[in-house]
């Protein structure tokens, strides 16, 4: 759905949650890595004021998809135009 405006007010209903930017990014998210799980996500500015997306992924299955992280992360960008960075947080 396009973006409504004051002006051109043409939905008479508001804009379902699931059908956002962000939620449809985050349905990308979760279904570009789906054999792992997503367990936690930090959003970081640099002192330029672009942003930086970092990932933690699933512990348990690290050895299964190490090597495909750079795969995942010019996908997502390809995709969404977001930078992004994947890591697996020690315990």
């Amino acid at each position: 759905m396009r973006k409504e405006s004051r002006a051109g007010r043409q939905h008479p209903q508001q804009r379902p949650r699931s059908r956002t930017l962000m939620a449809v990014h985050e349905s990308i998210l979760d279904d570009l890595v789906f054999p792992t799980e997503v367990v936690g996500k930090r959003t970081r500015v640099k002192l330029d004021g672009s942003k930086l997306l970092k990932v933690h992924l699933n512990k348990d299955v690290e050895q299964k998809t190490i090597e495909k992280v750079d795969m995942y992360t010019k996908v997502y960008k390809s995709l969404t135009g977001k930078e992004i960075t994947f890591e697996f947080p020690s315990r």
